[in-house]
């Protein structure tokens, strides 16, 4: 869950990572069969196409480096997870003009991006699993029997 005291952003971090992945791995498999492809297509003249195609091949292995580089950013950088999240954003949706991973993956880059976006890092003030959280009091003191302190004797009359 979302800006529940994670240190990071977890849930966009692995949307992110797997995204990336696929967009690689889709880009790699794309880019062998156009190999083959484009020495078919030399071999009767129609070399330039497959270069080309072989271009595209090679931009969608990038983008998938690139979506896999920030989605690591996300987690050894969460301060930055905005900005992070907007890059991501940016390059799976360019990464759908080559197909995008099966698509899934640009999909699931497109989440991850946006949970970066809106992931909200835990204040300093939250307080840890098992502890009473302390109220606040006029002058900073606490109430009589939070945080160690002993109550105090009641009055004699």
């Amino acid at each position: 869950m979302q800006g529940s005291g994670e240190t990071y952003p977890r849930t966009a971090y692995l949307l992110s990572l797997i995204g990336g992945i696929l967009l690689l791995i889709f880009s790699l498999i794309w880019a062998a069969v156009l190999a083959v492809a484009a020495s078919i297509f030399a071999a009767v003249g129609f070399g330039l196409g497959a270069g080309i195609a072989l271009a595209f091949a090679a931009v969608a292995i990038i983008l998938g480096l690139i979506v896999l580089i920030f989605a690591v950013r996300l987690k050894s950088h969460p301060e930055s997870a905005k900005t992070t999240g907007i890059l991501i954003l940016v390059f799976a949706l360019i990464s759908f003009v080559g197909g995008g991973g099966f698509y899934i993956g640009a999909i699931l880059a497109l989440v991850g991006g946006i949970l970066a976006i809106i992931w909200k890092p835990p204040t300093p003030t939250q307080a840890a699993w098992g502890t009473q959280p302390q109220p606040p009091m006029m002058g900073g003191a606490s109430p009589p029997g939070w945080g160690g302190q002993p109550p105090a004797a009641p009055p004699s009359g």
